[in-house]
């Protein structure tokens, strides 16, 4: 039985699990992801946890097929190189190979949300299906494209950067420089910010004991319960964030024509199918074709990520 091994790198965990031939976990390890490391240790911080996860699975890496990694930034798919994991301190670093010699290890890697996108077309809310599109909103907006079966990359490997598509022309400043991005308006970093707004001038009593002013401490779960507390003003920033986000999935919906739209992350798994439902609402409004493309929670949680790199670290 071919088991393979997924890891996803992320902001501030790394999760590697060992999977079988049906994207099934054996076993996982977690460990905290070394932030502001540099390249040599942070590769051998990887090296340590996926090690640690083969061996509570009782395995060595020789019973494995290959390692796929998601990275948190851009990438050289032809070199095997991260560009840049800004939160992790790697610049332009031969990541690939550098494990594949660390571990003796097939290796590959892949940006976070084309993994999680491509795990839910392999094995979630996505199976069975031909032409995929998922949006990742968080700290930004991530997507990701399936055409026809196989994960679009572009040109330069960098496609699917759907966060940086322009929905409010001379809007809010985005982290890119640019002014009204999706992500400025849509991700968890531009509710939050309205949250602290609406926590300074005592409109959210929830938002204030639990996260005062600091932008940071605005987590999805302290959204939710805002929202179920009632707090009328809380509950119109969500549904302004999803009103965006659906303006920018209808014009996906035009352009890529997709089966399923998948609405992947922590903050949509979170606020669940109301905030889904907001979505949906705004992007049948702003899909001129009005596309059947049903739009979907992801259902892998965690996984997804994991489960779309082991599968790309096979070659599927």
């Amino acid at each position: 039985m071919a088991r393979t091994v997924g890891l996803d790198m992320g902001g501030t965990k790394m999760l590697a699990a060992v999977l079988d031939s049906d994207y099934q976990e054996i076993e996982h390890a977690k460990k905290r992801t070394p932030i502001g490391a540099g390249n040599e240790e942070t590769m051998l911080a990887i090296a340590d946890v996926v090690r640690v996860a083969l061996e509570k699975s009782s395995l060595d890496v020789s019973d494995v097929s290959s390692l796929g990694i998601a990275v948190p930034g851009p990438i050289d798919h032809k070199r095997g190189h991260v560009i840049a994991m800004p939160n992790v301190s790697m610049h332009d670093y031969p990541l690939r190979d550098k494990l594949q010699d660390e571990l003796g290890l097939r290796v590959q890697l892949e940006n976070d949300v084309n993994a999680g996108t491509y795990g839910e077309f392999i094995a979630g809310a996505a199976l069975d299906k031909e032409n995929v599109l998922g949006v990742f909103p968080g700290t930004g907006v991530g997507g990701g494209v399936v055409l026809g079966g196989e994960l679009y990359r572009g040109r330069h490997g960098k496609a699917g950067e759907v966060g940086h598509m322009i929905v409010q022309a001379g809007g809010p400043r985005c982290g890119c420089g640019k002014l009204g991005c999706l992500e400025a308006v849509s991700s968890k970093t531009a509710i939050a910010k309205d949250l602290v707004h609406l926590a300074m001038t005592g409109q959210s009593e929830t938002v204030l004991e639990s996260a005062g002013t600091d932008i940071s401490r605005v987590k999805s779960n302290l959204i939710k319960k805002a929202m179920a507390a009632g707090e009328q003003p809380v509950i119109e920033v969500v549904k302004r964030a999803a009103w965006y986000l659906g303006v920018g999935i209808g014009s996906l919906i035009d352009i890529f024509d997709p089966d399923v739209v998948v609405l992947g992350g922590g903050l949509a798994e979170k606020l669940g199918e109301q905030y889904l439902e907001w979505v949906r609402e705004s992007a049948m409004q702003h899909s001129m074709i009005r596309s059947d493309a049903s739009i979907v929670l992801a259902s892998l949680g965690d996984y997804s990520v994991v489960i779309g790199a082991a599968a790309i670290g096979t070659g599927e």
